[in-house]
């Protein structure tokens, strides 16, 4: 049986790639490595949320493109970024086309297209009910009626190539190894957030220091795969994820929910010395990829009051007060700072300092500078006073990584002379030059699977001379 294309990976990206395909009248195969009929995929444990850079699809392209650009520093690869805030729109279309449904949250007030039904949003791992499930389970029978096939428990080993151009891959499969062909190939396996030694070199850190928010499948075999082939790779050094109770790395009942991002973007967090070493106020992601660059990644605490600890129970999806100590995780309280200190084994006269410091620049903001420097641009400071005074000790739950492989705004994987490698794709998270940078921005994981794969299936059946796809 032949292929026009082979797609490795069936979460949101790949399938929604197979699926467009499809309706250019091309015939794709996915490859799954797990051989689950609901196998374990971020895509199937995702919330559903679908934004561009925290901004809603229907947002004006060009402020969509510049909003991407801006919040990378100038890291992002411009032809892709314009690509996906040309297209977001068109593709939640798309989607609704093929029977995703969405809705609000009622928690949110950006209104954010959330796919539909929608999770229960409670403490732990919450995703059989949720529109991401269903909606997965939605786009693969309907690639299968398409004339589309998916096998599972097959895993792609190697690229293969053919006077410059991909060929096809070799996949191993209940063990045994063999060769299917097909002018093109997608990479769409996700990140490489479950593979300790491509985390330890490019994140920095042991994996076993961070907590695992993810369905431990993304080992980035594509990226491999690819760069051993010639394809560059950008950004591989930070990762999209939230700052978690230190129990979670114990206690599954404790991710990939309640998060602690916005008690730490609204207080202080600190080190053992008691010292601050991030800006807070960049938010949750920049806190847990700060934590993770730490000697020590389990050596950080988040310290607060009362006023902060009440807002808790508002101020987040799932609300960490008092969800975070219902599922048993660790809220140390304490009439006086030198006590709460003394408990959560931070120096209580290095801590004394910091916080001495830190109500100073809440309350007069610019005029008492602190370093690292806070931003307050999204999450005001919040001095530290009334007691109770509260800590909680944190550890950086990592979901997926933000860098990959340098792919243009056709869905084109690219080479290190930034010319397209004929005949390779890739969509989703295995896609470098839209996230990361110096403050860990983040764009968004379904839109890249969604918007990327649409494109990249686009391109290919265009190159192809597909009569549909004119």
């Amino acid at each position: 049986m032949s292929f026009d294309l082979i797609v490795i990976g069936a979460g949101f990206a790949g399938l929604t790639t197979a699926n467009r395909a499809a309706e250019l009248g091309l015939k794709a195969l996915v490859l799954e490595a797990g051989s689950e009929e609901l196998y374990d995929c971020n895509s199937r444990f995702s919330t559903g949320s679908c934004h561009v850079a925290f901004r809603t699809p229907w947002t004006d392209p060009g402020e969509l493109t510049n909003t991407i650009i801006d919040n990378v520093d100038g890291a992002a690869r411009i032809d892709l970024a314009e690509a996906i805030g040309k297209n977001a729109a068109r593709t939640i279309e798309w989607l609704k086309g093929q029977g995703a449904a969405f809705e609000d949250h009622p928690r949110r007030t950006d209104h954010m297209p959330m796919l539909s039904p929608l999770r229960e949003m409670k403490a732990g791992l919450d995703w059989e009910g949720g529109g991401a499930n269903a909606l997965l389970q939605k786009l693969g029978d309907q690639l299968v009626k398409a004339g589309g096939e998916i096998r599972r428990g097959t895993r792609a080993m190697k690229l293969l190539r053919e006077n410059d151009n991909i060929s096809g891959v070799e996949i191993i499969s209940e063990e045994k190894t063999q060769t299917i062909n097909a002018n093109a190939v997608v990479i769409a396996d996700g990140g490489f957030q479950a593979d300790s030694e491509l985390v330890q070199q490019h994140i920095g850190c042991d994996i076993s220091q961070l907590q695992r928010r993810n369905a431990g499948t993304g080992v980035g075999d594509g990226l491999k795969m690819a760069t051993e082939i010639g394809a560059a790779a950008v950004g591989l050094d930070s990762f999209y994820g939230h700052v978690l109770s230190r129990d979670a790395m114990t206690n599954e009942k404790l991710w990939p929910y309640p998060q602690v991002d916005q008690i730490c973007a609204t207080s202080i967090v600190v080190d053992r010395d008691g010292q601050r070493f991030a800006d807070e106020g960049l938010g949750g992601i920049y806190i847990a990829n700060a934590i993770a660059r730490l000697d020590d990644p389990l050596s950080a605490t988040t310290i607060f009051d009362s006023c902060v600890w009440e807002a808790a129970k508002t101020t987040d999806n799932v609300p960490p007060n008092p969800s975070l100590p219902d599922a048993g995780g660790t809220v140390l309280e304490a009439a006086s700072l030198g006590e709460l200190a003394n408990a959560a084994g931070v120096n209580p006269g290095g801590l004394s300092a910091t916080i001495a410091l830190y109500n100073e620049h809440a309350a007069f903001s610019a005029d008492s500078p602190l370093t690292p420097g806070r931003t307050q641009t999204t999450y005001t400071a919040q001095p530290i006073l009334d007691p109770p005074f509260y800590a909680i000790p944190l550890c950086a739950g990592i979901t997926v990584t933000s860098g990959g492989l340098s792919v243009n705004g056709k869905g084109q994987v690219m080479n290190s002379n930034d010319r397209p490698i004929s005949g390779l794709y890739a969509a989703g998270s295995t896609v470098g030059g839209l996230e990361g940078g110096p403050r860990a921005a983040y764009v968004g994981g379904l839109i890249k699977s969604f918007c990327i794969g649409h494109l990249a299936a686009e391109t290919i059946a265009a190159e192809s001379g597909s009569p549909a796809s004119h």
